[in-house]
C-alpha cells in the first residue's frame, strides 16, 4: 500500500461523512500525468504523483487539523469543538488550535481535463496571480490563509490572501512567474516538507509545528508546546 492511500483509509475511518461511497481507485494513469506534466512545465513531486494515482477524492472537502508553534497559529483564540461542532475560546493551557482546512482537489477524468480545469480556475479567481505558472498549485485554505503545493521544491507553502495583495506593494509584478516565485520562496511560509507530510497532517490529526515543518512526538508535546 502507497503511503498516499494509508493517509487517505485514515481519514476514511475518521471522518466517514466525507465519501458517499467506499473509496475508488483513482482512474489517472502514468499517461495522464506525463501529459499534466508538460501542460505546467514542471515535474510532479513524487509524492503528489503517487498521491494522484491513489483513489478520487471529492472536489472540496473540510477536514480538521491542528498546529502548535509560535507563528501565526499562536495567534489563533479559538479551536474547534468536535462536542459544540463549533469554534471555542482556546483553553488557557492547549498545545495548539484545531481548525477547518478546506482542502481543494482538481477534478478531471484525464490528465488533459485536470489541466484544463487547473487553467480555468486560476482565470476565474481575482486573488491569484501567477501562482500556477511559477510552479504553485492551490491545494487548500485555512483560517484565511491559501495553501499551496510548490512543485519546485515538493513543499507545501501558505500565504495570507491579504499577503497576495502585499506582493503588489513589495514592488513584485504579479505577470512575472519568477518574481513570484522569488517572493514565495523568500516568505520562509513552509508548513509541510512534502506532500506525504501534508497527507499526515490533513488526514491523522497529528500535531504540526508550523515553524519547522515536522510533527513533534507526545513526549515533545507534553513538555515544549503547552502553555
Amino acid at each position: 500500500m502507497t503511503t498516499a492511500k494509508k493517509y487517505l483509509e485514515i481519514l476514511r475511518e475518521r471522518e466517514p461523512q466525507l465519501w458517499k461511497e467506499p473509496l475508488k481507485e483513482s482512474g489517472f494513469t502514468e499517461k495522464d500525468l506525463s501529459d499534466i506534466e508538460k501542460g505546467l512545465g514542471y515535474k510532479l513531486p513524487v509524492p503528489y504523483r503517487e498521491f494522484l494515482l491513489s483513489y478520487e477524492m471529492p472536489k472540496d472537502i473540510t477536514v480538521l487539523v491542528s498546529f502548535c508553534g509560535d507563528s501565526f497559529a499562536c495567534s489563533w483564540s479559538e479551536t474547534f469543538s468536535r462536542e459544540k461542532n463549533g469554534y471555542i475560546p482556546r483553553p488557557e493551557f492547549d498545545i495548539g488550535p484545531t481548525v477547518e482546512f478546506e482542502w481543494h482537489n482538481m477534478q478531471g477524468h484525464s490528465g488533459a481535463d485536470f489541466l484544463k480545469n487547473l487553467q480555468q480556475e486560476q482565470k476565474t479567481q481575482d486573488y491569484c496571480p501567477c501562482f500556477l505558472e511559477a510552479g504553485f498549485i492551490r491545494i487548500g485554505n485555512v483560517y484565511g490563509y491559501l495553501v499551496y503545493l510548490d512543485l519546485v521544491s515538493g513543499g507545501i507553502v501558505t500565504i495570507h490572501e491579504e499577503g497576495v495583495y502585499d506582493m503588489m506593494g513589495a514592488g513584485v509584478d504579479w505577470a512575472s512567474k519568477s518574481e513570484v516565485r522569488k517572493y514565495m520562496e523568500t516568505r520562509e511560509l513552509y508548513i509541510c516538507k512534502d506532500f506525504n507530510d501534508f497527507l499526515r497532517f490533513a488526514c491523522t490529526g497529528d500535531f504540526l509545528d508550523e515553524n519547522e515543518a515536522r510533527f513533534p512526538t507526545q513526549e515533545e508535546l507534553e513538555q515544549d508546546y503547552s502553555y
